[in-house]
């Protein structure tokens, strides 16, 4: 039987929300709404803490980590230490399930790939416990990078030129270059490579085959590499409606692609395609799409899905906070709107800690990481009228902690970044095994 292990954080002081509240903020008296978040090791989950601490919720954390960035924060009430998804999907589903059924908690709030897992066993939350979560059903055809990129195809949703292949035969007779090779399931660019000429795509396919993909059971997705800014849609959607959406273009990348710096930008093909996307899936709940955005042309080229909240911040920032308006479509709160709602282009933010890790992972050295401190400090560069979203030190003191501790890390060895990410990574991602696994699981 899995055991339970938590931790109460200091009293915080009293979560005022600010005078200017966003849109979807919460509205006041309601500060006995409780929420349990899913994990605490992702930017997301940190992100999604400080956009829901505005809004006066309640608010406990799991995660195999004890150190997970989450715990350092005024918003969170509780911490309590579980089984590793992505390892354990099953020690991991039954923790939780017990945790809910003995504390009474308001909305469950998969902030991660967690949300496979609770779409596909919805019926077994505990009566109270409310979620915004589609169908497996839906879940399955976006997860995946095989089923994405299936689903953008049927819907004629433009993607780069792709090929799915089973085979090493079948990989080596591809010749386009630069391409990038994906497996099904992956996070934080574990399972992506760019290959530049035959060499590198055979070197990529030997690894592959050795893994067991290239067998004929497996598929793999091979893309043309294709030209735009690297850009995000955000959004929340009821019952297939889009209620909100918020793009941004990524301005800096940190380890395994993620967006380290962005800013708000304005695409209405982008939300037109969403709405297409959101009928078909009968969506629920919140859904990111990253892309490249053709400046010439205002076209954009989808290349992957996260089915869940995406380090929400600079929507927040940018006056809508797509974290809040979950927790209402969870609660029945929301009715549709024929406009949804949009986040205000042109704010920037940034997360200092993905920053450094990003340049240290690029082999920045000692001089660079400091530099880029300095910066930071001076407002100078990347983080010229930017906001942080990440460690909002004015707000949240303890998020410094976290901050402070990396920043020693790379300072002391730079090319620790890559062993920094991977434990973070290994706390909240789905492996391919642990998918079977709850493929398989009974549920609906």
């Amino acid at each position: 039987m899995t055991t339970q292990q938590s931790e109460t954080t200091p009293d915080s002081p009293a979560h005022d929300p600010p005078r200017s509240a966003p849109a979807g903020m919460r509205r006041p008296g309601r500060s006995s709404l409780r929420i349990l978040l899913s994990e605490g090791s992702s930017l997301s989950a940190r992100q999604t803490i400080t956009a829901l601490g505005r809004c006066d919720y309640t608010l406990d954390v799991c995660d195999p980590h004890p150190l997970c960035i989450s715990r350092f924060s005024r918003f969170v009430r509780r911490y309590y230490r579980c089984p590793a998804v992505g390892t354990d999907p099953l020690g991991y589903l039954a923790f939780v399930l017990q945790h809910l059924t003995q504390d009474p908690y308001d909305v469950l709030l998969p902030v991660h790939e967690q949300a496979f897992l609770f779409a596909k066993v919805r019926d077994q939350l505990p009566d109270g416990v409310s979620t915004a979560l589609a169908s497996f059903d839906a879940f399955l055809q976006v997860q995946g990078k095989v089923a994405f990129a299936r689903l953008m195809e049927r819907l004629s949703l433009p993607q780069p030129p792709t090929r799915i292949v089973s085979s090493r035969a079948e990989l080596e007779i591809l010749d386009r270059f630069p391409s990038y090779l994906k497996t099904a399931y992956s996070t934080a660019g574990q399972g992506v490579w760019r290959v530049t000429n035959r060499v590198e795509r055979d070197r990529v396919a030997l690894v592959l085959e050795q893994q067991g993909l290239l067998g004929g059971t497996r598929e793999i997705v091979v893309q043309e590499e294709a030209s735009g800014a690297l850009c995000q849609a955000q959004a929340v959607f009821a019952h297939g409606r889009l209620l909100a959406v918020h793009c941004t273009r990524t301005r800096g990348v940190s380890v395994g692609g993620g967006h380290s710096a962005r800013t708000g930008v304005d695409h209405p093909q982008v939300r037109e395609h969403l709405v297409t996307l959101g009928r078909a899936l009968e969506w629920h709940g919140p859904l990111a799409l990253d892309y490249l955005f053709d400046e010439a042309t205002g076209h954009p080229t989808y290349i992957e899905a996260n089915p869940r909240l995406v380090e929400p911040m600079n929507a927040t920032l940018s006056g809508v906070n797509l974290a809040d308006l979950t927790v209402r479509v969870a609660l029945g709160e929301m009715g549709v709107s024929d406009v949804p709602l949009s986040g205000h282009p042109g704010r920037r933010s940034h997360s200092l800690l993905a920053i450094l890790l990003g340049i240290a992972d690029q082999g920045g050295s000692r001089r660079e990481v400091l530099r880029t401190i300095a910066q930071s400090i001076g407002g100078r560069g990347i983080f010229a009228e930017s906001r942080e979203d990440l460690t909002p030190v004015r707000v949240d003191p303890p998020s410094l902690i976290p901050l402070a501790v990396v920043s020693g890390q790379l300072l002391l060895r730079p090319r620790a970044a890559q062993h920094i990410a991977a434990g973070t990574v290994n706390a909240y991602s789905l492996t391919a095994a642990a998918v079977e696994t709850i493929v398989a699981l009974d549920g609906k």
